[in-house]
């Protein structure tokens, strides 16, 4: 493939949320996938069965699109091309009965909804909430597909046979496309959305940020805290962190300090196990939380504290909203082979990309 990417039109729309008929996986629809995946775009040759247990009967598909991950990386993810084909088909495996070798998972009398053909997909941006808003990278069907109204596994064939960016021809790319990890005992992961700033410890200019992942487990709830430039412990144990919720945004100076805003509206805080390090970081979990109903959005913000020189610093605000359990049987599944498209088998694995079909 020899184009320039700048001679390449880019595709000049993107799907909102209204605008798709389905996303996979289902849960995902108006949540942030719990990681990221660079497959199948942004491979220079590769390719990804992804299978689809969670699309109603009876829909009639004339595309699909994928959306920008809003949790890994904050700035411009630039734009590139793909050379690529698409087949659907009905496969006659469940998704946790999906085949390393390709030909296992398609079903009969696929059929190919794009013909080889090159698209160039858009530059995106860090949505500002998460999930993004609209399903930005879009591929749509030169052939529609219609999904029986009895329903049935979606196998999406994608192959790539190459792509164009900036970086040259037929190099591997970083898109960050928003990705989902089932788990096999409904697991459900929620990381959160870094917004906002927050402040230095004292004697440093450099702000203290936090990183926060909410976890749907049987009974009860998780939340996995990572606090850096905190305040530091010089070995006495009396630097501690702490973590605030609450169910809105705020904006409240602290009043002995100025620069440090209540970013939660902190209606619940909470002492975290254990200690700042003589760096000021710290790496813990807050356990045993009560099951708190899917479909709330919860801010946070995480702080450390010296008890004995009143030191203190907070984090930037962080934001998620509380997932359902996860779906079991689980309903999705991905086979790649992200080094050559001309491959019979590829890996296996519940880690997939969050997909809108329109």
């Amino acid at each position: 493939m020899n184009h320039s990417i700048l001679a390449l039109p880019f595709l000049l729309f993107t799907l909102t949320a209204q605008q798709i008929v389905a996303v996979s996986p289902a849960d995902r629809a108006n949540l942030e996938g719990s990681s990221f995946t660079h497959f199948p775009l942004g491979r220079a040759s590769a390719r990804m069965q992804t299978l689809h247990r969670d699309v109603p009967g009876g829909t009639l598909i004339t595309g699909h699109a994928y959306r920008r991950d809003a949790i890994a990386v904050r700035g411009q993810v630039d734009g590139f091309a793909s050379d690529l084909q698409v087949a659907l088909s009905l496969s006659p495996a469940l998704p946790t009965q999906a085949s390393t070798t390709f030909a296992n998972n398609v079903g009969q009398n696929p059929i190919v909804v794009l013909p080889r053909t090159v698209l160039g997909f858009p530059p995106t941006q860090r949505p500002g909430l998460d999930p993004a808003a609209a399903f930005e990278l879009t591929i749509p069907y030169q052939l529609p597909f219609l999904l029986p109204s009895t329903g049935g596994t979606l196998c999406v064939d994608v192959t790539v046979f190459g792509n164009t960016s900036q970086a040259g021809t037929n190099t591997n790319l970083s898109v960050y496309l928003d990705a989902h990890e089932n788990y096999t005992d409904g697991r459900a992961e929620q990381p959160g959305f870094r917004t906002f700033a927050g402040c230095p410890a004292p004697g440093s200019t450099t702000n203290s940020y936090a990183t926060m992942t909410y976890w749907r487990l049987t009974g009860s709830g998780r939340l996995d805290v990572s606090i850096r430039n905190g305040v530091p412990d010089l070995g006495t144990g009396t630097a501690l962190p702490f973590v605030m919720i609450g169910h809105g945004l705020d904006g409240t100076p602290w009043p002995l300090r100025a620069d440090c805003p209540f970013w939660s509206s902190a209606e619940v805080w909470f002492a975290l196990p254990g200690a700042m390090n003589s760096a000021g970081d710290y790496d813990g979990s807050l356990t045993a939380l009560p099951l708190l109903p899917p479909g709330f959005r919860l801010w946070c913000q995480a702080g450390s504290v010296d008890l004995s020189t009143v030191g203190m610093a907070f984090s930037d605000a962080v934001t998620f909203v509380t997932p359902p359990t996860g779906p079991l049987p689980i309903a999705t599944s991905r086979i790649i082979n992200s080094t050559n498209n001309a491959a019979t088998t590829g890996t296996v694995s519940y880690a997939v990309p969050v997909m809108g079909f329109f």
